[in-house]
């Protein structure tokens, strides 16, 4: 549902003052005398209960005590069960008859009916857009375990590649210290070694005979960024 959407629905079910319907004393008087009709029956329905217990005439073991207790559970959920179901009921119909005469009494409908009218509008807008949030909520945890799983999925994914790459890395570090524990390649790595440092010594003097020659031929090589390069680079750098 979009934003747009949200505030209509919200604008619409927004209280006003003048929707308000008067409460009188008597309308009180008759909600406090059903709460107390209700309260009776449901007494009424407990001693009733009670009455119906067989009395024990000899001491039960456990397992006629877990029976008994067993069959006086079930009843009770059934007796309550009952109890909610006629409530229900008669709430339901309480509530829909002055309902319906606000909805189609027209301009027969009384001023308490007609008061009660915009309420109803209201009670249906909040209906349908808890439909709507309740729809958007579930399509939102839908998305969220999906992406969970898609996470799940790929720590599963890594976990597999690390593993992967520990393995390769053993094996490049046996195959160096195989290199090295070989006479045969190790004689060469020190022949390697050997050539190198001669190498880097060579182009040692050679970098020193060009900086000598730049520096004592009169050109100025302070201006040019190659022959300061070639005069002033620090041989600790180059190895």
């Amino acid at each position: 549902m979009s934003s747009s959407t949200d505030i209509a629905f919200a604008d619409l079910a927004s209280h006003r003052s003048g929707d308000a319907i008067p409460f009188y004393e008597t309308e009180g008087q008759i909600l406090e005398l059903w709460d107390q009709l209700n309260e009776l029956r449901l007494e009424q329905a407990l001693l009733e209960a009670e009455t119906t217990v067989p009395l024990m005439q000899q001491p039960l073991t456990d397992e006629e005590m877990d029976s008994q207790v067993t069959i006086a559970e079930k009843e009770c959920l059934e007796a309550r069960a009952t109890y909610l179901l006629k409530q229900s009921v008669v709430e339901d119909v309480l509530i829909v008859d002055p309902v319906l005469k606000a909805v189609h009494s027209g301009l027969n409908a009384t001023p308490t009916e007609r008061a009660l009218h915009p309420l109803i509008d209201r009670r249906d807008t909040l209906e349908i857009a808890h439909t709507n949030l309740s729809s958007t909520l579930q399509t939102l945890l839908k998305e969220a375990a999906m992406l969970s799983a898609d996470s799940i999925r790929a720590m599963e994914k890594n976990r597999a590649l690390t593993a992967t790459l520990l393995v390769l890395a053993e094996k490049v570090q046996a195959q160096r210290d195989e290199i090295i524990m070989d006479p045969r390649f190790s004689a060469q790595l020190d022949g390697l070694r050997i050539d190198a440092a001669t190498a880097r010594q060579r182009w040692r003097i050679m970098k020193s005979v060009v900086a000598a020659v730049i520096a004592g031929s009169g050109v100025d090589w302070a201006r040019d960024d190659t022959l300061r390069d070639l005069v002033l680079d620090d041989e600790n750098e180059a190895d």
